[in-house]
This record gives structure tokens, C-alpha cells and sequence, in this order.
């Protein structure tokens, strides 16, 4: 049996969909900004609960036109270490510092007591991101924290499509958030992301930074240094077809979770990341931790050359302050020459130290494992990689 890392099914049917709604668009004329558009941003504003929403190219976008949104500029942002490096890079594309923070095990999320002791009188936001389809128990600490310091509090929803905490949805728990259409994700429409928030200013002017920076309000002139981050109708129907599967898909990914859940426990070798009860996921990954006398890239290797079973990537195997980056631009994103860091803000803006001290998420990184889990796995083959699992374990141990 093959076990791929990923499968992306659309039914005969969706597919029908898509193809009729395909030759309506060309038949419209209209291929970016037009009725999908529209209808997309609607229907994901009312899946989040959000009271607005605004359709972007990609999740990378989405973060840095919130950040614009703003009116941040040359602050500190703290973001996890523990994230893929677009979150960082949003900050410093958007013409901020990045502080990166620690991340508790126990959710994969930022440790609120680290984030604690790196605020300073240059910070301005904090960048949650609900690593795996976890939303910590701790955001609403965090959120009174943010309140207490004068901080914006921003969500990375790129893993978190529909996932919510005591009934609150990802996207709704800051001033606003950034979700990713990646074809990875949970809902895919290849490329696109999708801005939330409750906040009309902040909805308004990212509609503007969106769109070149048109300002609807004054007959489409240009009121805002903005951009290109539309998306295309084509993308935006994709998206609408999306949210209609959006209730089957979460169910499906629930099931396969719960399947694991169960069978984890006569496995020895491997602890599961266990979610409070007021914490629903809809599992972007399914999270487990090895014992840590387990080498991660041996277990994956008799997986698949012996099984077939692929496991998909780790979020995150590589922590954002090691990538070789730094190595050539600071935390700014200016570049380093010959040693010497180019930034007129040097040395007040200390952007030009190594960050450090980060233990918690480098526990994540090098012990957790994300099994097989996408609409489609039937319960023979959760079996098999259940049972590959098993084995494999097993016979690491007796090595």
C-alpha cells in the first residue's frame, strides 16, 4: 500500500461545478474583481463570523496589508520562531522589525511568558499563529496582555479554517486575521488568502492597499500606496466552490483525527498532542511527539522505503532565527555588508543581534511527527499507517 503525503480529491461533480462556472466567467467578461469576488468575501466573512473580509493574492499578503492597515511601520512585531518564515517576513516586508518569541509545546503556540519579557516601548502588535489548527487557551490571555501594553493582537489563520475556542472563530479573536488558500490547506484554491477582521477603518483601508490603493470613495482614485494583491475570479470561484465542500471537508478531517486518536493509544513510541475540550480543531495537521530516544528522520525513512508511508512536513522542523537568512540580512531586513549592518536606524534599532533562547519551540522541532491526514483516507489505509507505524517504532527500539 502507498500512503502519498498529500491528495487533493474534487468529485466528478465539483468538478461540473467548476467547469460551468468556468464559462461563465469568460462569458462575463469580468475576470478579476467581479461577482466571485464579491460572493467569495461574503461567504468567508459569514463561515468566520467576521463582519468583513477581503479576498488577497496569497496568506503572505494578507499579513503584511494588516499590518499596513495599521499604520505600522519601523516597530517591533513579536512573532513565533515556531511558524513558516512568510510570518516573519510580512513584518519586514511591511517595513518592520521581527521579534521572535518562544512557543509552549503543550500547543505549539507562543508562550505568553516569553512574549512577556520580550515586549518593549518599541513594540507595536503580536502575531499569533495557530500553528497546526490549535488555538492556544492562552489567546485570551494574550489578548489582555495586548490590551494592557497598547499592542495590536494579529492571528495567522493560515492552518485554522474554521477552527474556533469556546465558539469564537480563528480570525476573530484580534484586530484581524490572515488566512492562506494554499493547496496544503484545509480549503485550496491554489494560490489566495483572505484578510478578516471586525474593524471597518482596518477593512477599508485593506481593501484599498488590496486594489493599487483606490479609494472607492473618490471615484477609484488613489488615496493609498498600495498594491497588486487582487485575486482572480477564477481563484475567487475556486474559493466559492470551496466554502460550499467547507462543512464535508472539516467532517472528514475530524473523522480521520479521532481514527488516530483511538488507535494511538496501543502504539508506544508516540504520544499524540492532546486539545482541550473547548478547543475545536479542524486538524491542518495531526500532531504527535516521539519519544526522544526516536531519530525523526530515521522513523520517516523505514516509513516510507519499507512501508510506503510518506508523513507530511513538520510545523515546523526548522525554526525561523536558524534560517541562513539572518546570516545575510538583519531582522529588519536590511542587508549586512561585510560584517557591518546597513541600517540608518543602527544601533537604536538593534536589528543587527542574534536572537536566542528559544527552548520550548526547539523541543517542537525536533520531536513532533504530522501523520497522513486528508479528505479521502479510508479506514484501511488509517490502519496501515497506524500498523507501518507501529512496526517501525518497534523495530527502531530493538536497533
Amino acid at each position: 500500500m502507498n500512503i502519498p503525503i498529500l491528495r487533493i480529491p474534487f468529485a466528478e461533480e465539483e468538478k461540473a461545478f467548476i467547469e460551468t462556472e468556468l464559462r461563465k466567467i469568460f462569458e462575463s467578461g469580468i475576470l478579476t474583481m467581479g461577482k466571485y469576488t464579491h460572493e467569495f468575501e461574503g461567504l468567508f466573512a459569514k463561515f468566520t463570523g467576521a463582519k468583513y473580509a477581503v479576498p488577497v493574492s496569497n496568506g503572505t499578503a494578507a499579513l503584511e496589508i494588516i499590518l499596513r492597515a495599521l499604520g505600522l511601520e519601523g516597530q517591533d512585531v513579536i512573532v513565533p520562531t515556531n511558524t513558516f518564515l512568510a510570518t516573519a517576513f510580512s513584518v519586514i516586508h511591511s517595513g518592520n522589525k521581527v521579534i521572535f518569541a518562544d512557543s509552549d509545546p503543550e500547543t505549539l503556540c507562543l508562550d505568553i511568558e516569553d512574549v512577556k519579557q520580550r515586549i518593549t516601548e518599541r513594540t507595536r502588535a503580536v502575531i499569533l499563529v495557530h500553528i497546526g489548527g490549535i488555538i492556544t487557551p492562552k489567546v485570551f490571555d494574550l489578548q489582555r496582555l495586548c490590551a494592557e501594553r497598547n499592542l495590536y493582537l494579529i492571528e495567522d489563520c493560515a492552518h485554522a479554517h474554521g477552527c474556533s475556542i469556546n465558539g469564537r472563530q480563528a480570525g476573530t479573536l484580534g484586530i484581524a486575521g490572515a488566512f492562506s488558500f494554499f493547496p496544503t490547506k484545509v480549503l485550496t484554491t491554489g494560490e489566495g488568502g483572505m484578510i478578516t477582521t471586525n474593524d471597518e477603518p482596518v477593512y477599508r483601508k485593506a481593501a484599498m492597499i488590496r486594489n493599487h490603493g483606490k479609494n472607492p470613495d473618490l471615484s477609484n482614485r488613489m488615496s493609498e500606496i498600495g498594491h497588486n494583491y487582487r485575486v482572480s475570479e477564477f481563484t475567487a470561484m475556486l474559493g466559492v466552490q470551496q466554502m460550499n465542500k467547507a462543512p464535508s471537508v472539516i467532517k472528514e478531517r475530524q473523522r480521520i483525527a479521532r481514527f488516530y486518536d483511538e488507535a494511538l493509544k496501543e502504539v508506544h513510541g508516540v504520544r499524540p498532542l492532546i486539545l482541550l475540550k473547548d478547543v475545536f480543531s479542524t486538524y491542518y495537521k495531526y500532531i504527535a511527539y516521539l519519544d526522544e530516544s526516536y531519530d525523526r528522520a530515521q522513523v520517516k525513512k523505514v516509513l516510507k522505503e519499507k512501508y510506503g508511508v510518506s508523513l507530511t512536513g513538520e510545523v515546523y522542523a526548522d525554526l525561523c532565527h536558524t534560517e541562513p537568512v539572518w546570516d545575510s540580512y538583519t531582522y529588519c531586513g536590511r542587508e549586512r555588508r561585510n560584517g557591518d549592518v546597513a541600517c540608518t536606524r543602527w544601533p537604536s534599532c538593534s536589528c543587527g543581534q542574534r536572537q536566542s533562547g528559544f527552548p520550548g519551540a526547539e523541543y517542537i522541532s525536533q520531536h513532533h511527527i504530522c501523520l497522513p491526514l486528508y479528505s479521502g483516507l479510508s479506514n484501511e489505509e488509517l490502519k496501515y499507517v497506524v500498523y507501518s507505524l507501529k512496526n517501525t517504532l518497534t523495530e527502531l527500539q530493538r536497533r
